[in-house]
């Protein structure tokens, strides 16, 4: 995969050299809805499902003239939300076992295949669960901004979305496990996706029976998930190659130490920031934001690295995880790394996912996006601000830093 990573790289030599013109009148539609034939069924007249809305509800709406965009609990890259989430749900009282897809702007669920002694666990080889939530990329919808480079987005979002399912279910006590090793191509498939959207996660949740379930006995009829769409075959390729690189089921514990209250709230209140105060803040909050994250990230390969700029009690400079690389004043740096956004630099602190070039490219980078969630949800705990950031100089980080490292995120947390 390292052959994709380097074709998206932005250095000093390329970044001003690509012309590509932004007309945002051409953006794609950022949500799939299917026709209104469809049975849908609101979240809010099932208490059992009502969780499902802090997977992506609306909450927040800016305007922009007589324009409005509408922000969701989980960010994405330039708000184009490219991910979409099918659920499959078994043993709810008074609701059909079927599989469903989640429509974020209605807070609904429109039926989309009605299970007989069929479902999606014979494609993942696991018993009947309550619950199998699946996430899919409508690429097209990032790569109209970002053209090649959207396959870092892509997977980050993924995360994202995944920190956001993951939250809502820690929030409801439910059982949960990640699950990247399931029969994707097929599945793509049944769905009738035809490369226009392509499988990538799934969680699954409560053992519902031990019983033998079989595939989908029809495909489900296809329904473009943009209003237009032009292919990208970089892009494709670049998912046909993921599929080979499966990796194991996760066991995640984060935020369990949140109050149910609290945790609500900061689902609710999270936003990406567009600038900091530069008020400092404490080496306590900041270690609380990220107890667990980096422990967590050398099991997966990921090295992580932050840039300190207003941590009080705590030596300005670069550190490799907490430990103090080189002491200084590296904010203006740090402003230039980002893309001379100034937001990297203005933080309290910049830190920086990375990975080594041998290590599973398609896991390190939803997981960066889903730790960058984690960390968000926390900061925002501690009315601490963040935002993740995906322009940055590849070539003057890893010189920064001094690692042959991938680079794959930059999360800036701050006042």
């Amino acid at each position: 995969m390292q052959e994709f990573h380097n074709q998206t790289d932005i250095t000093q030599k390329n970044a001003f050299l690509q012309t590509q013109f932004i007309n945002w009148q051409t953006q794609a539609r950022a949500y799939k809805s299917y026709p209104k034939f469809y049975r849908r069924f609101k979240l809010d007249d099932y208490e059992e499902l009502q969780f499902i809305k802090n997977f992506g509800k609306i909450s927040y709406t800016k305007k922009y003239g007589k324009d409005e965009v509408n922000l969701r609990v989980n960010p994405s890259a330039g708000g184009l939300y490219p991910c979409e989430i099918y659920i499959q749900i078994r043993g709810i009282k008074k609701f059909l076992n079927g599989i469903y897809h989640y429509e974020p702007i209605e807070n609904s669920l429109t039926l989309i295949h009605e299970l007989s002694n069929d479902g999606l666990e014979s494609y993942m080889n696991i018993k009947q669960q309550k619950f199998i939530f699946l996430l899919s990329n409508v690429y097209f919808r990032s790569s109209w901004k970002y053209d090649k480079r959207a396959i870092r987005y892509l997977l980050l979002d993924t995360g994202h979305q995944l920190g956001s399912i993951y939250a809502s279910l820690v929030l409801e006590d439910l059982e949960h496990l990640f699950n990247f090793r399931f029969k994707k191509k097929q599945l793509n498939k049944a769905f009738s996706f035809d490369n226009y959207e392509h499988f990538v996660a799934s969680i699954y949740s409560s053992e519902y029976k031990d019983i033998e379930t079989n595939r989908l006995r029809e495909n489900i009829p296809f329904v473009n998930p943009c209003d237009y769409y032009i292919k990208e075959p970089f892009i494709e390729e670049f998912y046909s190659h993921s599929y080979h690189k499966n990796f194991d089921k996760l066991e995640i514990d984060f935020l369990k130490e949140l109050s149910k209250e609290n945790l609500q709230n900061a689902i609710d209140k999270r936003r990406s920031v567009r600038a900091f105060k530069q008020e400092p803040i404490n080496k306590e909050d900041f270690e609380t934001i990220m107890q667990g994250i980096i422990s967590f990230a050398k099991k997966y390969h990921i090295e992580i690295y932050f840039i300190n700029h207003l941590i009080n009690t705590l030596k300005k400079g670069i550190y490799k995880e907490f430990k103090l690389q080189k002491e200084g004043d590296f904010s203006e740096i740090s402003t230039n790394l980002a893309f001379n956004q100034k937001i990297g630099g203005t933080s309290s602190a910049t830190i920086f996912f990375t990975s080594k070039i041998r290590s599973n490219y398609s896991l390190a980078l939803i997981l960066s996006g889903f730790l960058a969630h984690i960390i968000a949800l926390k900061a925002t705990n501690l009315q601490i601000n963040s935002t993740g950031i995906g322009a940055y100089f590849d070539d003057e980080i890893q010189n920064t830093l001094i690692t042959s490292n991938n680079i794959l995120y930059l999360m800036a947390v701050g006042k």
